[in-house]
C-alpha cells in the first residue's frame, strides 16, 4: 500500500511538472506584445488598400544601400508569407530630383513589363557592380538585356504614365510619414522599420503581428 501510495505521489508529481513545462512553453511561444511608437507607429491618416484584407508595402530607394542589403530577407519572407497577404514595391519620393528620378526608372521597368527581371538586377549594378547609372541614356542601354529598346524605354521614362505613378508614390510618401528608407508598411496602419525592430529577422516578425491586426 505504501509502495502504490509512493508511486502515485510521484506520478502526479511527474504530470504536474510536465503540465507546467508545456504551460511554459506555450507562454513562451506567444509572441511579445508590440508597443506604438516602439516596435512600430501608426500612420496619422490611414490609407485605403482596397481590394485587399492584407498588404504589405516595402517602401525602398534604388541609391540606398541599406535598401539593396535588405533585398536577400525581403526574398526570404515572401517565400513564407501568407497567401492572403498582397504584397507591393513602393519606391520612395522626396521632394528631390535624384529620389524623383528613380522612381520614374522603377515605374518605367514596371510599366514595360520587365520589372521582376530589371529589379534585382538594377539593384546589383548599382551596389554591387558601382556601375554609373545615373542618366536615362545609359540606363535605357542597361536595359536592352531585358529585350527593351532605347528608344521604347525613354519614351516611357518620359511619359505620363510613369509621371502619374511617381505622384502617387510621393503622395503616399508623404501620408505614410516615411522619413528614411528602407520602411515597411502594413496594412496601410502601420510603418516599421530595422531600427524600430531591433534587426531584420525581428522587423519581419513585427510585420507578420502586424499584418493581424
Amino acid at each position: 500500500m505504501l509502495r502504490r501510495k509512493l508511486l502515485n505521489t510521484l506520478a502526479t508529481g511527474v504530470l504536474g511538472g510536465l503540465l507546467l513545462f508545456s504551460a511554459g512553453a506555450h507562454a513562451a511561444e506567444k509572441p511579445a506584445e508590440l508597443a506604438n511608437g516602439v516596435e512600430y507607429k501608426k500612420i496619422p491618416q490611414p490609407q485605403s488598400i482596397a481590394p485587399h484584407s492584407k498588404k504589405v508595402v516595402e517602401v525602398f530607394g534604388y541609391t540606398c544601400p541599406h535598401c539593396y542589403h535588405l533585398e536577400p530577407s525581403v526574398k526570404e519572407w515572401l517565400k513564407t508569407k501568407p497567401a492572403d497577404v498582397e504584397f507591393e514595391l513602393m519606391p520612395v519620393v522626396f521632394n528631390n530630383p535624384n529620389w524623383i528620378f528613380m522612381a520614374k526608372v522603377f515605374y518605367t521597368a514596371k510599366e514595360l513589363g520587365v520589372l521582376d527581371q530589371a529589379h534585382g538586377a538594377f539593384f546589383d549594378a548599382l551596389h554591387r557592380d558601382k556601375k554609373d547609372l545615373y542618366s536615362v541614356e545609359t540606363i535605357a542601354q542597361f536595359f536592352t538585356q531585358f529585350g527593351v529598346k532605347p528608344e521604347d524605354f525613354t519614351a516611357t521614362f518620359k511619359g505620363f504614365k510613369v509621371d502619374q505613378h511617381v505622384r502617387k508614390a510621393q503622395q503616399l510618401t508623404a501620408a505614410y510619414g516615411v522619413e528614411g528608407v528602407p520602411a515597411v508598411i502594413v496594412n496601410g496602419k502601420y510603418l516599421t522599420d530595422v531600427p524600430m525592430a531591433g534587426n531584420k529577422a525581428a522587423m519581419w516578425n513585427v510585420v507578420n503581428q502586424l499584418t493581424l491586426q
